[in-house]
């Protein structure tokens, strides 16, 4: 029998990692006078593993979704305990439960999921994308070169009504349309460091750079890229300052899929970013079997289908038992082509480089017309590990 407060996974132990870190924190400042503040002041409460999963320091369930309430805490439906929860950002720094926000992205272990609610035992809560941002349209942000759909229901925290010049991105990773669906936006925290979570399209670790769609950051060590990432991965940089060339510095890199520890029931939201069939595919990295479950909308589940699953882990897969899918949104590009190389069939359209082939269907021409300046209207999709996006349909204006 495991003992009761061993991890049993990567992530479980990194999670918990972060909890007696916090544990630390706070004994740090309450040495140094910082407790006793006002709540709004307050460092966050923490506990010693076991009281918050009744007292054996097992934990039953993960969560990966947005937060949809603050008060009581609500994840992916499923109603929070955090009395005894640790909350970090993604850089591991502690953070205050006042600090949440409906729209803010979670990954939650908590004690056993009952009659909707679970006792947390450890959140983290980080953004997507934060950095220099542009708007494409009324409905598109670019940010690092990545593009942004900001919907109707996304939510606009504080300095996020204009066009903020620097903005923090929460919502989820579409690596087949190669974009961020935003569930929350805010203008940029003081302090808050340039970082990025997407799909690395190309890794040179000798040469010490490494690619997510358009945006390259380059390391000054190259030890700085983990020896595991590579094409493919989805990973977390944290960057420093621009580049000459166009880049930006790397400061860190680490692998940041979605591992839930065996052995848990888990309630994943996401996109499918491997495909096989509607029984066997991949939700953020996440392998999926559905080969029992019920599925809603099955006509709609395929590569790019937004889904929400519920199931348990074993062996590093999530046996569902519940998938719901809703089909993924086309991606559709306009304008002029600001670059062109016929012998690669690539061309640039507002920063994005796309490639066309034998099965891309043409309107109003063909391949020949594209040129520098011609205006053309695109439907494409991203093909994971592709530095470039595949043009299902290009229109010439």
């Amino acid at each position: 029998m495991p003992h009761p407060n061993r991890p049993s996974s990567p992530l479980e132990a990194a999670l918990l990692r972060r909890h007696w870190l916090a544990l630390a924190a706070g004994a740090s400042l309450s040495a140094c006078g910082g407790g006793g503040t006002t709540d709004e002041g307050a460092a966050p409460t923490s506990h010693p593993l076991g009281v918050a999963t009744g007292g054996t320091g097992r934990v039953r369930s993960f969560l990966s979704a947005a937060v949809t309430a603050t008060t009581p805490l609500v994840v992916g439906g499923i109603t929070l305990d955090t009395r005894n929860a640790v909350l970090t950002d993604g850089d591991d720094a502690p953070l205050r439960e006042q600090q949440l926000a409906p729209g803010m992205t979670a990954r939650v272990l908590a004690g056993s999921i009952v009659g909707g609610t679970a006792p947390a035992v450890a959140i983290t809560v980080d953004t997507q994308v934060t950095g220099p941002a542009s708007w494409l349209d009324s409905r598109t942000l670019l940010v690092f070169g990545q593009r942004v759909s900001v919907g109707s229901s996304t939510v606009r925290g504080p300095g996020a009504a204009g066009a903020p010049p620097d903005v923090q991105v929460w919502g989820q990773l579409d690596p087949v349309a190669g974009r961020i669906l935003a569930t929350r936006l805010s203008a940029r925290a003081a302090n808050t460091a340039p970082m990025l979570r997407g799909l690395l399209t190309a890794v040179d670790r000798s040469a010490g750079w490494l690619q997510i769609g358009p945006l390259v950051a380059r390391a000054t060590n190259p030890s700085a890229i983990p020896a595991g990432l590579a094409e493919g991965a989805v990973a977390r940089l944290t960057l420093g300052a621009p580049l000459p060339d166009g880049s930006w510095e790397l400061i860190e890199a680490r692998d940041d899929a979605l591992r839930p520890p065996d052995g848990v029931q888990a309630e994943l939201e996401g996109h499918v970013t491997q495909f096989s069939n509607a029984r066997q595919f991949s939700l953020d990295g996440v392998p999926v079997d559905a080969s029992r479950a019920q599925i809603e909308g099955l006509a709609q589940l395929q590569l790019g289908a937004a889904v929400e699953v519920h199931g348990s882990m074993r062996q590093g897969v999530l046996v569902a038992t519940e998938v719901s899918a809703q089909a993924a949104e086309p991606l559709e590009l306009a304008g002029s082509i600001s670059a062109l190389d016929a012998g690669s069939q690539t061309f640039l359209l507002h920063g994005w480089q796309l490639r066309w082939d034998a099965t891309t269907r043409f309107s109003n021409g063909n391949s020949a017309g594209l040129r520098v300046g011609r205006q053309v209207a695109v439907r494409a999709r991203w093909k994971p590990g592709s530095a470039a996006l595949l043009a299902t349909q290009i229109s010439l204006g």
